[in-house]
This record gives C-alpha cells, sequence and structure tokens, in this order.
C-alpha cells in the first residue's frame, strides 16, 4: 500500500468516523426527545421506505376509520377496555378518550393523569415529545374526531417511556464521553499507525546509511513494503550491493597489482641474475679462454634478447589493460591471411623440423574485421606457448580454419602433452604456467596467452583451450564475420 493511498485512507476515516458518531448522536438526542425509536422512521424516511405496517399501526389506522364511521363507539367502555387491551398487547400503550372537556375513558394505571396536561383539541403533531406526568416520561399521540351530537373528541394513546427516558437521560453525558474518546482515540490510532509505517522504515534507512559511511557494507537493508519508501529502501540496497562490489573489485586489483609487481620482479630478476653472473665470471677471469668467453657473451646476449622480449610484452600487456593500445581495424579474408601466416611459419621452422599442417573448410565465408599485427601476435602467441610445451622429437602444429554460423573458427593442435582438466581455465591468466615454475629452461614471460586473450576479446570474440592428458592441446578463438553486427 502506497503511502499517498495510507493517507488517504487515514483521512476518510478522520472523517467518516465523526460523521457516523454525529448521525449516532443524532439519533439518541430523537430517542431523547421522541421516546419511542419506531417513530424515527417517521422523521428520517419518507413514506416510500416503509416496507410493511405494525401492528400498533393498523390499529390506529382502524381506530382512525372507526372515529370517522362509528365515533359513537368511543363512549362504549366495554368497547373502550378492549380497545386499551389491544393497544397494551400492541404496545404497552394505554388509551384515554376525552369528550369536550371530560375524560370519558381513563385507565387505571393512568388515575394520577391531569386533564389539564393533555394536549387540547385542534393540536396536530406527527410525533408528540416525551413528557414527565405525575413524575413518569410517558409520550402521547393524540387523534381529533367529533361525535355524533358535534361536541369534540380526542383519543390519547399513552405510551410509557419512563424507563427509555431515564437510562437516556442518565447515559447520556457518559455516551458523550465515550464517543469524543472513541474519536480521540481512533484519530490518535490512524495518526500513529501512519506516522509510524513512515517513520520507522526511514530509521531504518537512516541507520543503514549510518553503517554504510562507517564502510560496513556487509549488513543487508531489509525491504518490508512496496510503498515509495519500500522502494528508496531497494535503490539503497542496490546502491550497498553495487558498492560492495565496487569494493571488493578494486581490493581485487590491488591485489592484482600486488601480484603483478611480485610476478614481474620475479621474472625480471632472473634473466638479470643470469647476466650479472655472466658478466662477473668474465671480469673475475673465470672465462678464461676465448671459447668460453665467447659462450658466456653469447648467453648474456641471448638474456638481454629474452629480457628485452619480456619489457616488451609487459609493457604491451599494461596498455590493454589500460585500453590504450590502438586497434587498426580493416576487412580481412582470414583463409588468405592463415595461408600466409602458416607459408612463413613454416620457413622459420624449417630448421627445427616442425611439422606444419593446414586445412581450411571450402564454400565459408572468412571476411573478418580485425587488426593485422595484432591478430598476428595471437597466432604467434599460441604457437610459441606450444613449441614451448611440446616434449617431442618431431613436435606437429595442425591449423585448422571452419565457420560456425557468424563467426570463423579457429583451431591449432598440437602433439604436446596435453593439460590437466582443472588447469584449462587458468592457462589465460597472467604469469600462469602450466609446470607452476619461475624462471626454468622453458622461459617465457607467462604473459603470451594472456595478450592473445585480451587482444581477441578486444575483437569481440572468445578464446578457449580444450586438452586431455598425454593427447595434446587445442587452443581455439572465433571471429565475428565482417558485417555480422548483430
Amino acid at each position: 500500500m502506497s503511502i499517498r493511498f495510507r493517507l488517504l485512507l487515514s483521512n476518510l476515516a478522520m472523517i467518516l468516523v465523526p460523521i457516523f458518531f454525529v448521525v449516532l448522536s443524532a439519533l439518541l438526542m430523537a430517542l431523547l426527545f421522541r421516546g419511542d425509536i419506531k417513530e424515527l422512521r417517521n422523521i428520517y424516511l419518507p413514506p416510500e421506505h416503509y416496507h410493511h405496517i405494525s401492528e400498533k399501526d393498523q390499529l390506529y389506522i382502524d381506530l382512525h376509520k372507526e372515529t370517522l364511521k362509528n365515533p359513537e363507539q368511543f363512549l362504549n367502555p366495554t368497547y373502550l377496555k378492549e380497545i386499551d387491551g389491544q393497544l397494551n398487547k400492541a404496545g404497552n400503550t394505554s388509551l384515554v378518550v376525552r369528550k369536550g372537556q371530560n375524560i370519558v375513558y381513563l385507565p387505571a394505571k393512568l388515575q394520577g393523569l391531569d386533564k389539564e396536561e393533555l394536549p387540547p383539541f385542534g393540536l396536530f403533531g406527527e410525533v408528540d415529545p416525551v413528557e414527565q406526568i405525575n413524575h413518569q416520561f410517558i409520550s402521547i399521540k393524540k387523534l381529533d374526531f367529533f361525535f355524533p351530537d358535534g361536541s369534540e373528541g380526542s383519543l390519547f394513546f399513552v405510551t410509557d417511556a419512563s424507563s427509555f427516558a431515564k437510562f437516556v437521560r442518565s447515559s447520556f453525558p457518559i455516551l458523550f464521553i465515550v464517543l469524543l474518546l472513541i474519536l480521540i482515540v481512533t484519530n490518535g490510532l490512524l495518526t500513529y499507525y501512519v506516522s509510524r509505517s513512515i517513520i520507522l522504515p526511514i530509521r531504518r534507512l537512516q541507520k543503514a546509511a549510518e553503517q554504510i559511511k562507517e564502510g560496513n557494507l556487509n549488513q543487508p537493508i531489509p525491504v518490508k513494503s512496496k510503498d515509495e519508501i519500500g522502494q528508496l529502501a531497494q535503490g539503497f540496497e542496490e546502491m550497498r550491493v553495487r558498492l560492495k562490489e565496487s569494493i571488493e573489485k578494486q581490493l581485487a586489483y590491488e591485489e592484482n597489482r600486488k601480484e603483478l609487481i611480485a610476478n614481474i620482479s620475479h621474472d625480471l630478476k632472473t634473466p638479470i641474475t643470469t647476466i650479472k653472473g655472466y658478466v662477473e665470471g668474465i671480469r673475475d677471469g673465470v672465462a678464461n679462454s676465448p671459447e668460453k668467453i665467447d659462450r658466456y657473451i653469447q648467453t648474456i646476449h641471448s638474456k638481454s634478447i629474452d629480457l628485452d622480449h619480456m619489457i616488451d610484452e609487459l609493457f604491451l600487456y599494461s596498455k590493454l589493460d589500460l585500453q590504450r593500445l590502438p586497434f587498426h581495424f580493416e576487412n580481412i579474408q582470414f583463409d588468405h591471411y592463415l595461408q600466409d601466416f602458416v607459408e612463413e611459419l613454416r620457413f622459420d621452422l624449417e630448421e627445427k623440423k616442425v611439422g606444419i599442417s593446414l586445412n581450411i573448410e571450402k564454400n565459408g565465408d572468412y571476411l573478418i574485421v580485425a587488426d593485422r599485427e595484432h591478430l598476428k601476435r595471437v597466432i604467434t602467441n599460441i604457437v610459441d606457448n606450444s613449441l614451448k610445451y611440446i616434449d617431442k622429437p618431431a613436435k606437429e602444429l595442425s591449423f585448422h580454419l571452419s565457420t560456425i554460423d557468424s563467426y570463423v573458427l579457429f583451431k591449432m593442435n598440437d602433439n604436446g602433452p596435453g593439460i590437466e582438466e582443472e588447469k584449462l581455465p587458468m592457462i589465460f591468466d597472467r604469469f600462469y604456467r602450466v609446470d607452476m615454475a619461475r624462471g626454468t629452461e622453458k622461459g617465457g614471460s607467462g604473459l603470451g596467452l594472456s595478450i592473445a586473450k585480451r587482444i581477441i576479446e578486444e575483437h569481440h570474440g572468445s578464446i578457449w583451450a580444450e586438452s586431455q592428458k598425454g593427447q595434446g592441446t587445442t587452443i581455439l578463438f572465433t571471429l565475428r564475420k565482417a558485417g555480422e553486427d548483430n
């Protein structure tokens, strides 16, 4: 329930509840002065709302007809006593008959009634008020008629209202105070409920904001309603979750940065230590022959090249990580591009006796949008990584190119030792080596496949590996075809 609707209901209740009690008070006031609850129908309802005529009303109607047809009957004591009995039975009402100024019939229980206290002839009213006669509260209804001799006659229907009138008179102050208290309590409860339903959630939000300000992002913010404050709490909760994720990501970046520095320091230290050792060997005269000096210098040169290559890859990875490496995309026929690359690779690896095969499926569309130089680096890094780990004398590399829907699929398979399944997802992490040994004879920076992954991702492609222990490794990546931007 929204706050707006809640406030609307509260205002309606504050309006309708007093109206209800005002109506109730009006009914009590009417009963106080009219005495008969059935008479209220005559005050507040038009005749068309009467559904049936009571026995008492029917008796009144019959008596009225009788005054018009046989008025002399109302001088007959036997008839009057019979009518009085019927009235008593129908509604605790007694009959009094007056002719001129004389009372011709008066029941025994109304012997104390003074004829001067009765309403005069010709005074009409729909309902007579409650009157106190001889310390008794009574309600009087009058019906005027003429006797056959032309004298004035009146029928008085006297109803005992003592018990009800006494109850109303004694209880009215209490009822008034109760109604007033009900109004106060109703308004107080409604105000308390509405304010509580607004203030408590706001206090919870305030407490949650204090927790966030203090850096505690682990305490969830409860959302207990769907109103405006609930939506605000939901917004705070989403903000807390995103802020927590952001801080966790920042901490992860910081941890990665520390790990990166440690790995860089370790990987740079190994060739530098080797170079330093060989230089000291030459300086201290350990290399005491031209052949030994030449071998030392050759080793220093080789390690310097490795060091330079590692620094280049670190610099490249850093620019990829900061998204500052420029890409020059163009349309490339990937099948022709791969054919040229494989021919060049065969020439470079001719002395190493590496078997290279290429299979390109026919009738495929291999037009892609890519950066030539960076794509070459991806394939080169994949090849170098495979050659580094193949442990067989006869090394073999097999290239395969095909299409899948709107993608071009590249595969390169080697005949190396393979990779355990649990290690496959980690080979594209920076500085990760399958043997987890730094500075081994395998060499390399540990960034080759990580750089390849980042470049493929910049091409909006995917790269992954498939392998089984002892059965070689397959590196695959996909690139979207030119014009396939959906």
